[in-house]
């Protein structure tokens, strides 16, 4: 990948970063995934965030063709703290998916997600 470098905002960059991941993915018939973290939610009420809280550019989730956030609950009064929120919220592809919500539990011992439906001990 070659950049140009000349002096740019970061959403310049992180827009020519994306084209040309995207073209990269598109010309090898392959997935990339990006895993980027919330920039600092000063008024985060403790649910998921959104696409738009991504550091570095908007421009995530406007080139992107799925976007999926994984939230865990974090405060032991506000529910449990071993349930993930799986939170589908881009698809640009229709026949790839629906945009919604799925609920599964973080087994921390064994590192293994499983339905909350599931009985503990099966597996």
């Amino acid at each position: 990948m070659v950049f140009q470098f000349y002096p740019r905002t970061e959403t310049e960059y992180v827009s020519q970063m994306l084209t040309k991941v995207k073209r990269f993915a598109q010309h090898h018939s392959c997935h990339v995934w990006f895993v980027a973290h919330p920039r600092q939610l000063h008024h985060w009420v403790g649910g998921p965030p959104n696409m738009y809280d991504i550091s570095g550019s908007a421009h995530f989730i406007n080139k992107c063709d799925n976007g999926i956030v994984i939230h865990r609950n974090r405060d032991p009064a506000a529910g449990p703290v071993d349930q993930v929120q799986v939170c589908v919220r881009k698809v640009r592809n229709k026949v790839a998916g629906t945009i919604g919500d799925a609920f599964l539990l973080y087994n921390r011992v064994t590192g293994e997600f499983m339905d909350i439906d599931e009985p503990s001990g099966k597996r």
